[in-house]
């Protein structure tokens, strides 16, 4: 749920993704609020023991070098496929085309992109063009189910398999795989409430910039705050839910007058970078230079401010990894094989310290290509 700002972003962790259609069906918010504490300690004065959120912090900055999906494909998967992609119109989804490219070369499969400008009208234009081009799979990302529901259906029946990633969904009645789900992302909350244990000392007063507009993201909001009363009762948490029209505009506004009126709160949290995008800037204009920050799928401007120190942290969107998971679902139905479950998302938290690339986006698991191509039997 990604949207971007600057014609330099590059990704925008599932908010840009479904904007388009999201903005349709919902009336923006014309004002924000904070919502109560998470812990029964607010402001964290008596402080805590954070050597637990500490140790685990660790293991969520450490870059995984594995993969969830073990069971290789077992059959030679034929070659020559032809795969639909529905680009949702916004940049991200236009960054997901060329690495669903990538990944169909192993397989000596084609990828046909089928763009839109994101609006219903041509996203489902999109589908009738699947029905007439009859391609040997479709993968889509960030339209909600609800949008395109006729549309699957007749794809579905006309035997085409379709995968897909995103939104709040689930997979079933025409999709054969959905990754990236509402499920997947509520475990970005736990990662967030370790690092702000952990970087407080165990006594941190925090605020969530909030985009409850966006269903898909609405998970990570109530496992931060479950989460961060368990490993830092120190702790105390605030929400500050920033309207959709805002986003790209005062939003960062918003949340430099939120810290303005708390000062106490050192510690903040973006569901999506996104929303943080010039943040950095903001902050020091108003003079708040004791301000920790963590984001949530950074696009190339927020790598660059934690490579330069402006943000501490970011947790990495597995993007490369839902394309190749995408495409291994439909290489598994054409093959005759059975689909593998959703993979386990990895939580990786980037920092200046572990940052692989400060100018490209890159897997959340480095040898991923190689990783499929054993299990596609193509290494």
């Amino acid at each position: 749920m990604h949207r971007y700002v600057g014609s330099g972003t590059k990704h925008l962790r599932l908010l840009l993704l479904v904007i388009a259609a999201v903005s349709l069906a919902v009336s923006a918010c014309s004002s924000t609020k904070s919502k109560g504490s998470a812990s029964s300690k607010p402001g964290g004065s008596a402080g805590g023991d954070a050597s637990k959120a500490t140790a685990l912090l660790q293991q969520y900055t450490t870059r995984p070098t594995t993969f969830s999906l073990t069971v290789p494909v077992g059959k030679p998967i034929p070659s020559g496929k032809t795969i639909a992609y529905i680009n949702c119109g916004n940049t991200i989804c236009a960054s997901q085309g060329p690495i669903l490219e990538t990944a169909a070369k192993v397989l000596g499969w084609t990828v046909n992109t089928i763009n839109t400008d994101g609006t219903p009208a041509q996203i489902q234009n999109a589908w009738a063009q699947v029905l007439r081009q009859k391609p040997d799979g479709v993968i889509y990302t960030s339209t909600p189910r609800a949008q395109i529901n006729a549309q699957i259906k007749a794809v579905a029946a006309a035997g085409i398999p379709i995968a897909a990633c995103c939104e709040a969904d689930e997979a079933g009645d025409g999709v054969i795989y959905y990754s990236e789900n509402k499920s997947a992302i509520a475990k970005e909350g736990p990662a967030i409430a370790t690092w702000i244990a952990a970087t407080s000392g165990g006594s941190g007063e925090a605020v969530f910039a909030n985009t409850p507009e966006f269903p898909i993201l609405s998970g990570i909001a109530s496992t931060l705050k479950s989460s961060l009363a368990e490993q830092c009762p120190a702790c105390s948490l605030n929400e500050l839910d920033l309207p959709l029209s805002s986003i790209g505009k005062n939003a960062t506004d918003l949340i430099v007058s939120y810290l303005r009126t708390h000062p106490k709160t050192k510690y903040v949290a973006l569901s999506t970078d996104l929303v943080g995008l010039g943040l950095p800037g903001m902050l020091k204009s108003a003079g708040l230079k004791d301000i920790k920050t963590i984001g949530n799928a950074p696009g190339t401007p927020t790598l660059q401010y934690i490579a330069t120190g402006q943000q501490a942290a970011s947790i990495i969107y597995p993007e490369y990894e839902n394309m190749y998971a995408m495409l291994d679902a439909l290489a598994r139905k054409i093959t005759g094989v059975p689909v593998q479950p959703a993979f386990d998302p990895q939580v990786f938290i980037a920092t200046q310290k572990n940052l692989p690339s400060s100018t490209t986006l890159f897997p959340v698991v480095p040898d991923l290509e190689n990783i499929f191509a054993k299990l596609w039997g193509k290494s």
